[in-house]
């Protein structure tokens, strides 16, 4: 009998973040692919050898191994009376009899190449490449097929609510719905995981490349998301206004919007604003404004501006709907202040009441009901820069807008839907980190009780892959700097965002008006985090 041996596991890391590892556990198990839960042992199977092996989650080791009838199992998923086991090299998959001790189903010749297996209660799931699949037990037939996380989804668990499966090409952990919607997105803790299995809080992430078993903590936390690598650029913002004349007479107010620090984003030094005689004012929505006016003489120019270092990281939510509280528990004041109408908004149209009705349904968890129009968007709408901010109707009747367009209709749809919503804006790193921008950014945050905003970004369009629809929900770039917050029909920024401005003139004049964002890399010192 091959000897059994378990390493001290490594110690236990402090979660300051979910998607981290709370736990590690090196594993002397050859070729560790296909884990499953048997009440409080995790069972794995083991590619090289045909065996299964025990794994106390009490005990935290391995307690014993027995031959499977197979010699090179792949995925595993435990029923009430056995264990279905992927033979991929036969092209089939089997039915262990626990207590029989014999294979008393075998499904021959399947269509479906699995790498993972899972149970339901009724039906077996599969994970093949880039898909997952619903199958028959009884013969193997593909009941329904979805997308996946990625190009090869290894691993596939049903804990009795949803589903999670593992990619290991992009090192993604995911949660699904029955109905196949991907809707949630960890890290992975390791490079190949090919087992993944849900006890209580516990995510258990089992790792083919470096024979390690991870454990995840997904319990309930206030600030449920995850943070990426640090990046630190250097910015500088210009708006400014040119009078080509003739006319003397014009006077220019100038508005634009200060980014402030916040989990996403750190600014590192105080901003440099230029010139010296701005002053600073906020809006109706809490939004601070630098505030420069003056008269623009023919041929010249006013300018304003600011200078920063910041340090931006990606930021990715990670929320179970049944963390959510219902639409009464958001603050009265937050109800109040973003479920206005406006007039980019138009909420008393029929037809968007109708879209509403039938995109969000009876849907009452504030989480689903922001998802669900979210993942419309993505489906039904293509990204199309027609150069006007359209109202939401018409955007959502034309099926295509730009990123503001986007804004605007998940704005209404939301706010019909009771759930309350505002834009967030800000400028964004064009490929280098020397680069320009002069196109900008906008997206959504929904109110989701009791986590507060939640940023969303819907503006991708069609064709959109069910991974792109899941990681830009909830999800921030470090490549956004964010600048603005606002509900729209701001008395200094209307609809607009990062900046503002008005002038007026007697006599003839043309005033053009010129904004950028110069972006530079900015060293990163050793050893600092």
């Amino acid at each position: 009998m091959k000897k059994l041996w378990f390493l001290l596991f490594l110690p236990v890391m402090l979660c300051a973040e979910i998607g981290k590892p709370t736990s590690s556990y090196p594993l002397d198990i050859e070729q560790p692919f296909g884990m499953t839960l048997d009440n409080d042992v995790l069972l794995i199977s083991d590619r090289a050898s045909g065996h299964l092996y025990h794994f106390s989650i009490k005990d935290k080791k391995l307690i014993k191994h027995i031959p499977l009838p197979c010699a090179h199992p792949w995925g595993i998923s435990k029923d009430k009376n056995g264990i279905w086991i992927s033979d991929r090299e036969n092209n089939r998959i089997i039915h262990y009899h626990s207590k029989k001790k014999i294979v008393d189903m075998v499904l021959q010749e399947v269509e479906t190449d699995a790498s993972g297996l899972a149970w339901d209660g009724e039906c077996l799931w599969a994970t093949s490449g880039n898909k997952f699949l619903k199958l028959d037990p009884t013969d193997g037939t593909e009941l329904q097929t979805f997308d996946g996380p990625g190009r090869d989804t290894t691993a596939i668990f049903y804990d009795g609510s949803y589903l999670w499966l593992a990619e290991r090409y992009q090192d993604r952990i995911v949660c699904a719905t029955p109905e196949g919607v991907i809707f949630g997105v960890l890290p992975s803790p390791g490079p190949y995981p090919s087992g993944i299995c849900r006890k209580g809080n516990t995510l258990w992430i089992l790792d083919f490349q470096e024979r390690i078993l991870y454990a995840q903590d997904i319990s309930f936390q206030a600030k449920p998301f995850c943070l990426g690598e640090i990046h630190r650029r250097k910015v500088r913002f210009t708006h400014s206004l040119h009078n080509r004349g003739p006319s003397g007479d014009v006077d220019a107010r100038l508005y634009m919007c200060v980014g402030e620090n916040d989990a996403h984003q750190k600014i590192l030094k105080p901003i440099s604003f230029f010139p010296g005689s701005i002053t600073f004012v906020k809006d109706n929505w809490g939004q601070k404004f630098g505030f420069l006016k003056g008269k623009i003489a023919p041929l010249k120019s006013i300018q304003q501006g600011y200078q920063l270092e910041v340090e931006t990281r990606d930021l990715n939510y990670f929320i179970l709907p049944d963390w959510v509280e219902p639409l009464d528990k958001i603050p009265s004041d937050i109800r109040k202040n973003y479920l206005v109408d406006g007039h980019k908004l138009k909420l008393d149209d029929p037809f968007l009441k109708q879209l509403v009705i039938k995109v969000v349904g009876d849907e009452t968890n504030p989480f689903w009901i922001a998802f669900k129009i979210h993942r419309y968007l993505h489906l039904n709408m293509k990204y199309k820069m027609t150069g006007g901010w359209n109202a939401a109707p018409t955007i959502l009747k034309r099926g295509n807008g730009s990123c503001s367009e986007f804004t605007f209709a998940y704005l209404a749809m939301a706010r019909i839907a009771g759930l309350p919503a505002r834009y967030e804006a800000g400028l964004v790193v064009r490929g280098d980190d020397g680069s320009m921008d002069r196109v900008y950014h906008r997206w959504i945050q929904v109110y989701i009780p009791p986590f507060g905003w939640i940023p969303v970004d819907p503006s991708r369009g069609v064709p959109a892959t069910a991974m792109e629809v899941a990681t830009s929900f909830g999800s921030l770039s470090h490549r956004f700097f964010i600048t603005t917050h606002s509900g729209g029909d701001s008395p200094i920024m209307g609809w607009t965002y990062n900046y503002n401005s008005f002038y007026e003139f007697s006599g003839q004049a043309v005033v053009d008006i010129k904004t950028e964002a110069k972006w530079f890399p900015l060293e990163m010192k050793k050893n600092q985090d």
